[in-house]
């Protein structure tokens, strides 16, 4: 039996997410959950529902925050702010649309697409630092055992998956971290098990 399960999901969408916009939204504050995105966190409370989960950590950032709140409602639990836990830190990609950086900078977006643990950009954090708060973050929480949930973003997660499992960081580019998804990892005696990895979307 796993001494500790923790729940590593990502908030659902918001509107940078749709194409119109397709941005970096980064820290940026105030980008909230939009009603689907919302909707996809209401179908994942349902999943985790028979879950004796007891505690409930997240990035700060509003979608995030929102993501979590809504799993912990009908637990009557707080939600614990976790900094560690942020979106990446993209320097001056933050806010840009995709399409913009693409033009601008098409050599960085060509590693960042391929290579990411290269990329070093302008007031950016790199892969590594990324990687190695989130697994500080975890760690914490997971120390405390019994089963939890970590909300975060796409890239910290799939950062963080590659870590636990111990595959090279540029592997995160084969995990499509979906909205609302969840992964499953599990602290065994003799380390660490992941169980599923973006699980708890419908079927397309």
């Amino acid at each position: 039996m796993p001494e500790t399960t923790v729940y590593l999901v990502r908030h659902g969408t918001h509107d940078w997410l749709r194409p119109e916009h397709n941005r970096f939204a980064g820290a940026i504050p105030g980008v909230a959950l939009n009603e689907q995105g919302r909707l996809e966190v209401q179908r994942l409370a349902g999943l985790l529902s028979g879950e004796p989960i007891t505690w409930i950590a997240a990035s700060p950032l509003q979608r995030t925050m929102e993501t979590a709140e809504m799993l912990a409602r009908a637990r009557h639990l707080d939600v614990e702010t976790d900094e560690r836990l942020l979106e990446w830190r993209c320097g001056v990609w933050e806010g840009m649309k995709i399409i913009e950086i693409q033009r601008r900078y098409p050599s960085e977006w060509k590693i960042w697409r391929e290579q990411p643990d290269l990329l070093r950009l302008p007031g950016a954090e790199t892969v590594d630092q990324m990687a190695a708060r989130m697994e500080v973050a975890y760690r914490a929480c997971s120390a405390r055992g019994g089963t939890g949930v970590l909300v975060s973003h796409q890239d910290p997660l799939a950062a963080l998956l590659c870590t636990l499992i111990g595959a090279p960081l540029r592997a995160m580019r084969a995990l499509d971290i979906q909205t609302a998804s969840l992964s499953t990892s599990h602290e065994m005696p003799y380390g660490t098990v992941i169980a599923a990895i973006n699980a708890g979307r419908p079927v397309a």
